[in-house]
């Protein structure tokens, strides 16, 4: 799933601040790191020293006990050249920095964006600012997995599985349910449907009956985990979902975020093109691993 994972650079040390990632991957699943350097066609005259640079870099890996590879194009727009080379190279994972030269996060519409949005390979994106932090973080001892309680969503679990194979990673999963809105005219025609002992707390009792049907939803799924040796807790929580999202990511301390940028239409299907991506993308201050998963005329289905 991971035999190859494709690493973007930009020279700069905060992008490397990927790289601890990188090599406890890489170590673990017996991965390959090809190291990727997008430069401007008038920086041609530097081919040696970006050479050097990159062969640094892939000799540092090495020396830690990671097969590495290094590979500078030369372009005008990185985050096409990336997903271009991503393709052909059939790599299994993008691993990159969402800090580079300027020092300030990619914000939407810039290279992370791009790469984010017209991207048909797993992606983990990281948002440590020192190179301490990432050794801290890239053992993945917490994971949260976001669900909609669709199928679809669910089919991050399998990559997530293979991402912490090896390690004593606690996966969470967390369902947000938004608060139960009924219009008044729908309240009305209801009431009407039932008896007068009925009405008092209806409401109530279809947002408990909601809440159960989600948490035995989160439960069939955790068993499914443990009996194949992972360490779950399900947690349910109501509210704003990125928000919710966000919060709890926070308060948990999690080492990485994993989303799937398909599932339920009211759920994380809108992620990747709405206010819930951006806040969730630009908001979180942890690791971040997207699995995409199109259809259409511009995005193949990944398999």
């Amino acid at each position: 799933m991971y035999e190859r994972i494709l690493v973007p650079l930009d020279g700069s040390l905060l992008s490397e601040n990927v790289l601890p990632f990188v090599e406890s991957l890489a170590k673990r699943l017996g991965s390959e790191a090809i190291l990727l350097l997008v430069v401007s066609q008038d920086k041609k005259a530097l081919d040696r020293p970006l050479r050097a640079y990159v062969e640094k870099r892939v000799s540092e890996l090495e020396s830690l006990g990671v097969k590495a590879s290094g590979m500078i194009i030369y372009g005008e727009d990185p985050a096409e050249e990336i997903l271009a080379f991503g393709e052909k190279a059939n790599v299994g994972l993008i691993a990159l920095s969402a800090y580079g030269q300027s020092g300030s996060k990619w914000k939407l519409g810039g290279v992370a964006s791009k790469i984010l949005q017209g991207v048909r390979i797993p992606v983990l994106l990281t948002r440590t600012s020192s190179f301490d932090e990432a050794l801290e973080q890239r053992n993945l001892s917490k994971v949260l997995v976001p669900l909609d309680g669709s199928k679809a969503a669910e089919d991050i679990l399998s990559y997530i599985g293979e991402l912490a194979k090896g390690t004593d990673s606690e996966i969470v999963l967390l369902h947000v349910l938004e608060p139960l809105r009924i219009p008044s005219y729908v309240e009305s025609i209801i009431e009407t449907t039932l008896k007068p002992e009925e009405r008092e707390d209806w409401k109530e009792r279809k947002d408990r009956e909601r809440q159960e049907n989600a948490y035995q939803y989160l439960s069939e799924v955790a068993q499914e985990l443990r009996e194949k040796g992972f360490k779950v807790r399900e947690v349910l929580k109501v509210g704003d979902i990125a928000e919710t999202i966000l919060s709890f990511a926070d308060q948990e301390k999690v080492s990485l975020v994993a989303i799937s940028s398909h599932g339920q239409q009211s759920g994380v299907a809108r992620w990747l093109f709405g206010d819930v991506a951006s806040k969730i993308i630009e908001g979180t201050t942890k690791p971040l691993f997207m699995l995409p998963k199109r259809k259409g005329i511009l995005f193949a289905e990944y398999q």
